[in-house]
């Protein structure tokens, strides 16, 4: 077999210089492109996103169980298939057709959707009021394939595939030997993280409100139907955006073969090292979970086939996270398959890939943190929408989308992170002596999580024990009824939606020292050209959380019923806890153990074995608005 050899970069400067045209604001004349594109694509995705447990709820007429595990699994896949995207631009087609292709997949995907919302596709019968239909007796049937089809095969693909390019093609139009285009760079990241946070906001704040209600000119049953158009219309503007700006793009070619390296030299390695084989392994498990889950997901309700399906996918999850952990601690065990010890792969490679191997551990212990933020757009939703939505106390009061109250995540993110690096952090340093180290703001953050599904339990607990509103049902009807929100059509109760607002923020808190943190490392700590690969496997570690959640929420099928007034929605919440504490203190030792993040980026380089895997690593200092970037590519 050749000898695995480290990739050639290339030169890029004389793509800059080719340009035809000398742009006096690369940021607002090249890049003003790729901004719009980005705002309209995750006003699209947030759209359809915020809207999708309720439509196949309430629509589509599937249990609270299958819906919310559905969601969880569908945006795994949408974590997933970064993995796709990157292998595909960087060895195969670049970025910029990379995301023109998968782009036109996802602009399907949106026309699919919106195509299967439709009044008349989902089978309903139009009454004497214009634009109210009669739904029972419905067949769906035609619209749910549609609907499986556009999310999972072409949203779901396409929206992943997309995630890792947008970005980085934004980044690489500015010349870093350009002063000038070099600052103008660092504001390219601000403004596209702007973008995604708008288009986020406007989804969970007037997208989640008009699926439910409609509005002054759209009657409640167009309302998804709108919402879905509306999202493949601005889909559409966003490629529109793509193409107009492509004569203006500096565009790289595909020129590294990064990830299909670590794959041939972990394959290649696995015969002679115990760490190889065990990354090999580890990855398949975690794949294996997927399909699983995947299967599972649209199996019957409560059959014995699911239930051994979902346990089958939650052995293999535990599996393929401690495989990599174990790898992660034998990293140095990688060396066995190198030259220099009677193997076949030369030294250099080996040791380029052992570094990436040792931050496999770090990634797996992500996972259960991954599972905890993917409850934002599944369970916290559910309990959201049967708190007392209403804006005052009578039966027909204006009722709040549970939905919207996923717009707290993002503003809360948005006020936390100048907090933390502008007051927070800088306290520490003063008070210590020393900067926060990334295993000391990680294991704050994994304490948080941990202490936010306890807390989340006994919200759950209150909340259902606060009783169901009653009211007359009319002023010519005395009789008691309960009230049902407008969203998931089941009973509300007596807490005031307000409550909600605080498991939102915990999560933000929580992304804020973990999320950030974990793409610095990821970024850091492996040579340059295998840094976009790490950050794909980073945002496979976000796929692998959300296939969790929906593995936990399968596993307790019996305790969520579609009203969780007749539930044990809690059990599951003080399941993941319980399974989030051990995790936590595994990390602690685990991270201990290797000695891996325990010196942050101000105070000193992490101590790396010889002098060739210290040439591998770029100057740690410059790393964070790498991490914003990093961080900007997951909300991506």
């Amino acid at each position: 077999m050749a000898d695995v050899q480290t990739p050639n970069t290339g030169a890029y400067a004389t793509l800059w210089d080719s340009r035809p045209v000398k742009y006096s604001s690369v940021l607002f004349q090249v890049c003003g492109f790729i901004l719009m594109m980005e705002l309209a694509e995750r006003l699209s995705y947030y759209g359809i996103n915020q809207g999708l447990r309720n439509f196949m709820k309430a629509v589509l007429g599937w249990t609270g169980v299958s819906a919310n595990s559905i969601k969880s699994t569908w945006t795994s896949l949408c974590y997933l298939t970064p993995l796709l995207g990157a292998y595909l631009a960087d060895e195969r087609w670049g970025r910029f057709k990379t995301i023109a292709i998968f782009g036109t997949l996802y602009f399907i995907g949106d026309v699919l959707i919106t195509i299967a919302s439709h009044p008349d596709v989902l089978g309903w019968k139009e009454t004497n009021v214009t634009g109210v239909f009669d739904r029972d007796g419905a067949n769906t049937k035609a619209a749910e394939g549609l609907f499986v089809f556009g999310l999972f095969a072409c949203i779901g693909v396409g929206t992943g595939a997309i995630k890792c390019n947008v970005i980085t093609l934004g980044a690489d139009q500015f010349d870093p030997n350009d002063p000038k285009e070099a600052a103008q760079k660092v504001t390219f990241f601000s403004y596209f993280y702007w973008c995604i946070n708008f288009g986020a906001a406007f989804s969970y704040g007037y997208l989640a409100t008009l699926c439910v209600k409609g509005s002054a000119s759209i009657s409640k049953d167009y309302g998804y139907f709108a919402t879905f158009l509306i999202c493949a219309c601005v889909m559409g503007l966003a490629l529109l955006m793509l193409f107009i700006g492509h004569k203006r793009y500096v565009k790289f070619p595909p020129s590294s073969d990064a990830m299909s390296k670590l794959v041939r030299v972990l394959s290649s390695a696995a015969s002679q090292s115990i760490s190889a084989r065990g990354a090999c392994a580890g990855f398949v498990a975690l794949i294996m979970s997927f399909v699983l889950n995947l299967i599972a997901v649209f199996l019957k309700d409560g059959s014995p086939e699911r239930k051994g399906m979902t346990y089958f996918a939650g052995v293999m999850a535990v599996i393929g996270c401690v495989l990599w952990v174990l790898a992660g601690m034998n990293f140095k065990n990688m060396s066995k398959a190198s030259v220099a010890e009677g193997g076949r792969i030369d030294n250099r490679s080996i040791e380029e890939i052992k570094m990436v191997v040792r931050v496999l551990p770090f990634a797996a212990f992500n996972v259960m943190w991954q599972c905890v933020y993917d409850q934002i757009d599944a369970n916290f939703q559910v309990i959201a929408q049967q708190t007392d939505l209403r804006f005052g106390n009578e039966r027909d009061s204006t009722q709040l989308s549970g939905a919207v109250l996923g717009i707290f995540d993002p503003v809360a993110i948005v006020i936390l992170i100048p907090l933390l690096d502008a007051v927070i952090y800088p306290a520490y340093k003063k008070h210590f002596g020393k900067a926060a180290s990334p295993f000391g703001k990680v294991t704050v953050g994994l304490t948080i999580a941990t202490f936010t599904m306890f807390y989340v339990g006994g919200f759950e607990i209150i909340r259902r024990n606060s009783g169901p509103i009653m009211l007359p049902m009319s002023a010519d009807n005395r009789t008691l009824d309960v009230i049902r929100d407008e969203g998931g059509k089941q009973p509300m109760n007596k807490l005031p939606w307000g409550w909600n607002i605080f498991h939102y923020i915990l999560v933000a808190l929580c992304e804020c020292l973990i999320n950030v943190t974990a793409y610095d490392v990821f970024y850091s700590e492996v040579p340059a050209y295998l840094k976009s690969t790490c950050q794909a496997i980073n945002l496979f570690m976000v796929s692998m959380g959300s296939s969790v959640t929906s593995i936990f929420t399968l596993l307790f099928q019996s305790s969520i019923p579609d009203d969780l007034n007749e539930g044990s929605l809690e059990n599951m919440f003080f399941t993941v806890g319980a399974v989030s504490l051990i995790n936590l203190f595994l990390f602690v030792f685990v991270m201990r153990t290797m000695q891996f993040g325990m010196h942050s980026v101000e105070d000193s380089e992490v101590a790396h074995e010889d002098d060739l895997s210290k040439e591998a690593l770029i100057d740690r200092s410059s790393n964070q608005m790498d991490a914003r970037e990093s961080f900007t590519k997951q909300r991506a």
